[in-house]
């Protein structure tokens, strides 16, 4: 487990950038089910976690910066014998107190009657408004209580701010004890895709790609994967998010294979694409060139210098030249770039913020502008080429071919540090990677 005093860190930094008087309602995400009487693995919210390290369902916190209130309190699931025999141990009140040195801890079943007591005297109410509709009520419900003490001599709060204002900038721009988490994500991520790009052959079904990746996450020490593990053989590497993977790999298949582990709630997300049989042919070698020079282009613009759009830009001009070069793309590279012509084979961004959610949080503006690169930042870098199966304007043996290279990029003052490094890139190291060289 994280060591519990990153959590009081974290609040502590919010507590100082939440308005005087001010209360913070942070619920974890409700449980989810799947059929019938099985749930989906339950995740925590990512706000909540992020804020307390706390794993169990049917939990909320409350911080304040009011004098006189409990800066921090934890609302768990009580201690149930017969609950815990069915769906396993909780830590319960006591628990949570001593071990996520809670100032105060209680059931969850209180909340409803404690809650309009934290809102008395304060000026402010910050939350996530129409995240957990729920919840939206249950606060408004507890506000209207305390507006109705008036006649008593206590106030309400006057205002209510989303919290996530405040709550995005600070998991967008990581500590050092953020990245020492994010480099254990990234790297196993990167362990695991060079794995399965080793055992890769003709033959294979796509599942039994998934299954090496999953398999070394979990072994790895990580919850497991971020988000559903793509193995995109084939013309399947065309379809962005393809997760169905199931189908047999043949020998002259590229595999693009996309994932990320998720460690102690940190994301890492990587994509490589290879040849099954161990040797890029021609066409594919010539798309896998410009997508590469892309990649790279685009992880020396992740400068403090740059912003994300300066990024994208340069790596689709290298995309642009690199069609127009093979004939796929006709006319001026400007005139293609102006006209986003280049979005029937590249239609998407060249990064996303990474972080305790995958695509994560963290507006693309500041002061009303694109806000640029700042240390502590990781941004995905991953341009990619998808040329449609049934786009019979291109010649024959280049149609069904997708390539996409991500690698994780932690923006720093000196200059890029790219947390997936240690995952073969380019083709002479993929060749010789795959054949044991």
């Amino acid at each position: 487990m994280v060591n519990i005093e990153i959590f009081a860190e974290r609040r502590t930094r919010l507590l100082g950038k939440m308005l005087p008087k001010s209360v913070a309602i942070i619920p974890t995400a409700p449980i989810a089910n799947y059929s019938h009487d099985t749930d989906y693995l339950f995740r925590p919210d990512s706000n909540f976690y992020y804020l307390t390290g706390f794993r169990e369902p049917e939990s909320c916190a409350i911080i304040t910066n009011v004098e006189g209130k409990p800066g921090f309190t934890l609302f768990v699931r009580k201690r149930d014998r017969a609950m815990e025999t069915w769906t396993g141990r909780r830590i319960g009140v006591e628990g949570a107190k001593e071990k996520f040195k809670a100032d105060e801890t209680f059931e969850i079943s209180e909340l409803d009657e404690k809650l309009a007591g934290y809102l008395e005297n304060t000026n402010a109410i910050y939350h996530f408004p129409g995240k957990y509709r729920a919840w939206d009520k249950k606060i408004l419900k507890a506000w209207q209580q305390v507006r109705m003490k008036w006649r008593m001599g206590i106030d309400p709060p006057v205002e209510l701010f989303d919290l996530g204002h405040i709550m995005h900038e600070m998991r967008l721009v990581k500590t050092g004890s953020d990245m020492e988490i994010m480099r254990q994500a990234c790297r196993i991520s990167a362990e695991a895709v060079a794995l399965a790009m080793k055992a890769a052959k003709p033959g294979m079904n796509e599942r039994e790609i998934e299954a090496l990746v999953n398999h070394y996450f979990r072994a790895s020490g990580s919850f497991g994967p971020g988000f559903p593990t793509i193995v995109a053989s084939g013309v399947n590497a065309t379809i962005l998010h393809y997760t169905e993977n199931e189908r047999d790999i043949e020998k002259n298949d590229l595999i693009l294979l996309d994932a990320g582990c998720e460690f102690e709630m940190y994301n890492g997300d990587i994509t490589r694409t290879f040849p099954a049989s161990g040797k890029f042919t021609p066409e594919a070698k010539s798309i896998y060139e410009i997508v590469l020079e892309a990649q790279k282009n685009g992880i020396e613009y992740c400068t403090t210098d740059k912003t994300p759009d300066d990024m994208h830009n340069r790596a689709v001009r290298i995309l642009v030249e690199g069609l127009v070069h093979l004939g796929f793309l006709k006319g001026s590279i400007d005139e293609i770039i102006g006209n986003e012509t280049y979005k029937i084979y590249y239609m998407h961004k060249t990064g996303h913020w990474l972080g305790t959610d995958v695509h994560d949080v963290g507006s693309m503006r500041k002061a009303g502008e694109i806000r640029k690169f700042e240390p502590g930042m990781v941004t995905t870098v991953e341009p990619g080429i998808y040329l449609p199966d049934d786009d019979e304007d291109l010649p024959k043996a280049f149609r069904g071919i997708g390539v996409r290279i991500e690698d994780d990029v932690h923006i720093t003052i000196k200059g890029p540090e790219i947390l997936t490094s240690t995952c073969p890139k380019g083709i002479d190291e993929i060749e010789n990677f795959m054949s044991g060289k």
